[in-house]
């Protein structure tokens, strides 16, 4: 006896229902995250400026690739400098899932880069940088 519950199983009778009401919640993370699994691509004037490769797991995990963002005064997405591309790709780091929103960070170099992407359609989303030192509009990004 363990608690004032008998040992004839009414533990495991209790359990059971317990139990059952969650998995719809566990359904319901696991299809939030399956949403922002896959390839996701920014473009400039139809040219790729960034790539985000999610994999699925709990927490999600990924990477992003030849990410070259520049933005003007007022946080306008600008031109690439060059056509050159850093094609090593770069982990991404404390993932969290909130809702329509995956927030992760990036260690660049001395400092790390916090992001959030945000479901806002089917297969599109947008990306922000909660605290990049220049303000930066959200950059449109589209699922593979």
């Amino acid at each position: 006896m363990v608690a004032g519950l008998p040992d004839d199983g009414m533990a495991k009778i209790v359990a059971i229902p317990v139990l059952l009401a969650c998995l719809p919640l566990l359904a319901q993370e696991t299809e939030a995250r399956n949403k922002f699994v896959g390839t996701w691509e920014a473009k400039w004037k139809d040219e790729v400026i960034c790539t985000i490769r999610l994999k699925p797991g709990d927490p999600i995990s990924g990477e992003t690739v030849a990410c070259t963002i520049h933005v003007d005064e007022s946080g306008d997405l600008q031109a690439p400098e060059s056509n050159e591309h850093s094609e090593k790709p770069a982990p991404i780091l404390n993932v969290k899932l909130q809702g329509a929103t995956l927030t992760f960070e990036e260690n660049d170099g001395d400092e790390v880069m916090k992001f959030e992407l945000k479901l806002v359609g089917e297969r599109t989303a947008e990306l922000t940088f909660p605290d990049a030192p220049v303000r930066i509009k959200p950059i449109q990004f589209a699922r593979k």
